[in-house]
């Protein structure tokens, strides 16, 4: 039996993390009232964490709200700082 070319690769980062991230990603950059591009979103364990600039404290505040719907309160380090 030969092996099928749609056999799935394993993948060095599990899909769920990769998923979180580009969901919390989608919804910021979506967001009418935040700055995108200024946020990054990386994993550090099983939470989230939010980094980069905002214009105001009502951004990084929004951010962090969205961030918390798709994955949880307790699952968002919010680090971003205002400039």
């Amino acid at each position: 039996m030969t092996p099928s070319f749609s056999a799935k690769m394993p993948r060095t980062t599990a899909p769920e993390t990769i998923d979180l991230e580009f969901a919390v990603e989608n919804a910021l950059a979506i967001a009418e009232d935040i700055d995108g591009p200024d946020v990054f979103v990386t994993t550090d364990g099983p939470k989230i964490v939010l980094s980069g600039w905002l214009a105001t404290e009502e951004e990084i505040d929004r951010a962090g709200k969205i961030a918390a719907t798709i994955c949880g309160i307790a699952r968002v380090d919010n680090q971003i700082v205002r400039g």
